[in-house]
This record gives structure tokens, C-alpha cells and sequence, in this order.
């Protein structure tokens, strides 16, 4: 029996929908890549900070125009590596969030990492409680 994700509880990678059956896990073919898969990752993201928008803004990565000849847009998230031995707090066990320019990701939870104490957006099927 499988607990529900809520509010407040710790939770891992699952294994069997994150990795190959070669590093432990039940699919076929790697979630993401083979290194992800082999150091035992996955990768998930959040939305960008306005510090972080503005920093960018001053950054050389924003001057100039693209290969298309419009103006750079800055990033709209972020990635954050989730890794197969850390536990993370759940602090929101279903949302939508806006990743990218077009409309918000479904199916999502927002985790905390007891480590690195960073917070991040990752689908809640990636998800198994502990």
C-alpha cells in the first residue's frame, strides 16, 4: 500500500519510475539520460527569482539578438538536481506551476530539500513517501 503525498511529509525518488532496471529501477529506457540514470538523478526546476531575472538582465548573455533576429528573452526557470539517496519535505503535494512562457505544468509537487535547503517542482509521480 502506497501512503498519499501531503503537506508536511518526507518523501524520495521512486525508483522504479526514475531508473533503469540496470541501476535498480523498473524502466526500460532512462526517465531523462544514461547520467542521470547512472549517478542516480533526476532533475526537476522552479521559477526564476526577480534577482535572478535581473541579474541576467545585467549579465553579457542577454546583449545582443538571437540566431532569429529577435531580442533574448530571459529564463523562466531553473533546474535543480533531486537525488536517488536524499529525503525532501513536501510543502505542497499538488499545484500547477508556471515553468516556462506557455501554460502552467499540471501534476506537481513542491519539495524542499533537508540538505540543501532549496525548493523545487517536480511531478508528483517521481514521488513515492516514506
Amino acid at each position: 500500500m502506497t501512503t498519499k503525498l501531503t503537506k508536511g511529509c518526507l518523501v524520495r525518488l521512486n525508483s522504479q519510475k526514475c531508473f533503469t532496471t540496470k541501476q535498480g529501477g523498473g524502466l526500460r529506457f532512462p526517465l531523462t539520460n544514461y547520467l542521470n540514470d547512472e549517478n542516480g538523478t533526476v532533475e526537476s526546476s522552479r521559477p526564476v527569482t526577480p534577482e535572478e531575472t535581473r541579474a541576467w538582465y545585467n549579465s553579457a548573455a542577454s546583449k545582443g539578438m538571437t540566431d532569429a533576429g529577435e531580442t533574448k528573452l530571459p529564463p523562466q526557470s531553473t533546474r535543480i538536481t533531486i537525488h536517488r539517496n536524499r529525503v525532501y519535505q513536501v510543502l505542497r503535494a499538488r499545484c500547477r506551476v508556471r515553468l516556462g512562457w506557455g501554460n502552467p505544468t499540471p501534476g506537481m509537487a513542491k519539495i524542499l530539500c533537508t540538505e540543501s535547503g532549496e525548493e523545487t517542482y517536480i511531478k508528483r509521480e517521481l514521488l513515492e513517501a516514506l
